[in-house]
């Protein structure tokens, strides 16, 4: 199961973002996540966490792994910081779960213009976009993950 708030934000119309739909849609991705967990752990398969800005290339990556490993979980989204992963973590300990960090090391510039490249209705403004980029804390091992992933180059998450 590929879980990613942006896909409960999409409408006909294209995608709409308020306040109270963001937290709906985050609501739930984290009412879907213990099937997910269910389905990957039959499977045997990890839960997959992605980690990085905006157009970091996050959700081509999971489409990827979906072809890969059908029956794996993926939780896409920014979680940029621990606190917004451990109750996901936590999540996956309780289902017996191993949970593996991809980290995506994409450039900012990088970052910035694939959200430009997007449709309208995708775009994320720019300054919030380079906080999130330098908010970045790098996942490890020792806050639960049992591996961590790096994609892409490695670069200065503090520019």
């Amino acid at each position: 199961m590929h879980l990613n708030p942006d896909h409960f934000l999409q409408t006909p119309a294209g995608r709409v973002t308020t306040p109270e739909r963001n937290t709906w849609a985050w609501g739930q991705c984290f009412a879907a996540l213990p099937e997910a967990l269910a389905g990957a752990k039959l499977a045997g398969s990890p839960l997959y966490v992605m980690v990085g800005a905006q157009g970091s290339g996050k959700s081509a990556w999971a489409r990827k792994q979906k072809l890969l490993e059908p029956r794996c979980a993926i939780f896409d989204a920014i979680l940029v910081k621990r606190s917004e992963r451990a109750p996901i973590l936590a999540a996956a300990r309780e289902h017996g779960v191993p949970a593996v960090a991809v980290c995506m090391r994409t450039p900012l510039a990088v970052c910035l213009a694939r959200n430009a490249a997007r449709p309208p209705d995708e775009v994320v403004d720019e300054q919030g976009l380079r906080n999130v980029f330098a908010a970045l804390e790098p996942p490890t091992e020792a806050e639960g993950f049992s591996t961590v992933l790096v994609v892409g180059e490695s670069v200065d998450l503090n520019p």
